[in-house]
Formats: C-alpha cells, structure tokens, sequence
C-alpha cells in the first residue's frame, strides 16, 4: 500500500522562519521552493543558509523551481504544476514567504485542486514577549506598479438555479426527466429553442447546464513608475 508523502511548497522569499518552522512543524517529507528567475534574482545570504540546512536534512527531499515570483500568471503555474505533480500526496502550500501576488496565484491554485493553502503570521516580540510595532517600514523602496487581472465569475443563470433546486429536491435526476422539468417549468433554454429532436434537446441541456462559470480576465497594463527595483 502507498503512502502518501507530505507535501510542503513555498515560494523562496526573504523569509527565513517562516519558511522553515512550518517545515519541521508539519513534518514535510518533501520540500518545493519556488525561486525567484535566476536572471533577476537578488539572492540574500540568510536565504542561501536556509537552502542548505534544507539539503542537509537527509529525511527531506528538496526541489527547486523558477518562476516569476512577483507574475501572477507564472506563480498561478509554479503552484499547479507542483500540485499535479504531487496529486496522491499531502500538499501544503505556504502562502506567507513570498511576494503578495503569488500569496494570490498560490490561493488560485489551491482552490482548483486538494491542495491545502496556509498562512505563517510574523511576530513582532520583544526578548520580554512584549509585543512593539516596528520603528522603520519594513520596504523603503519602491519598484514598477502596474494594474493586476481581475477573474469574475458570471453567477448561475434563472435556468441553472432552476435545474440545480430540481436536482437536489429530487436527489437527482436522469436528463430526459431534467428536460421534461424544463418543459414544465417553462424554461427559457427549451421554450426558445427550435430544436424538437432528443439528441438536440441533450446536447441543449448540456450546453446551459454543464459548462464551467465563465470568468473574465483584464489584462495588466503597466502604468508609469519609478525604475523598477526588486521589493519583497
């Protein structure tokens, strides 16, 4: 019988805590760090010290992977590439290390797969255990800004809610007696068709009722900015 593994996967940011403990915590048995492109990479030392106590570690396997760590659209396919690579596993997804867009990208990946996303706060404690509130920002400069794509979801339509109250009044439901249920309920996906033949009919009622919801993306679009610099 397989076991499955423990999945862990965190993008590489400049953390170093946060990235770890959660390992140890939850006893990963495999370990996804998604790098920053190593062409534009700006790699810290403490981050190269967390690289290597991973490699270390012989209970642990560790992987690397490159993506774009401040591209949605790259995050969003670091994430689910390593999600269907691991599908008979126990994946964790770190949501805290990396920049705020692929805390993003890695959400949408977790809400299209059994992945489970969390989230490590920071903890700003004294030596005492008093908390204070940092005296400096934590980033002083700033990079490119630029619009990020916004996904809508279209809501069901009067017909699908229809349909959807009729299957779970009847706890199901064949499609000959979905469409004879339309019929009856005066639907407009049947009462507007011309379509008399049962195949037709068929392939109406799964046209209307067993499509995905639609979504919409807005591209980015770069706005005037400073020279860009990498932030955290």
């Amino acid at each position: 019988m397989d076991v499955a593994d423990r999945v862990q996967i965190a993008p590489l940011g400049y953390e170093y805590n946060r990235i770890l403990k959660p390992i140890y915590e939850y006893n990963a048995d495999t370990v996804v760090l998604l790098r920053h492109e190593a062409k534009q990479d700006y790699e810290a030392s403490f981050q190269r010290d967390l690289v290597q106590t991973l490699r270390e570690n012989d209970r642990i396997e560790l992987k690397e992977r490159e993506c774009d760590l401040f591209d949605i659209n790259s995050a969003v396919t670091a994430f689910v590439n390593v999600i269907e690579a691991h599908q008979k596993d126990d994946v964790l997804v770190n949501l805290s290390t990396g920049s705020k867009l692929t805390a993003i990208g890695g959400m949408m990946a977790c809400q299209s797969s059994s992945a489970t996303p969390f989230y490590v706060a920071p903890n700003f404690e004294n030596e005492d255990g008093s908390r204070e509130a940092p005296s400096e920002p934590l980033v002083d400069s700033i990079g490119e800004m630029f619009d990020l794509p916004v996904f809508r979801l279209s809501s069901p339509s009067p017909d699908q809610l229809a349909i959807l109250g009729y299957l779970q009044a009847q706890n199901g439901a064949t499609k000959k007696e979905l469409i004879q249920h339309a019929r009856d309920e005066g639907l407009k996906f049947i009462t507007d068709t011309s379509s008399k033949t049962e195949e037709g009919l068929y392939r109406l009622l799964k046209t209307h009722h067993q499509t995905a919801p639609r979504t919409e993306l807005h591209p980015r679009r770069k706005r005037r900015s400073q020279k860009a610099c990498l932030p955290r």
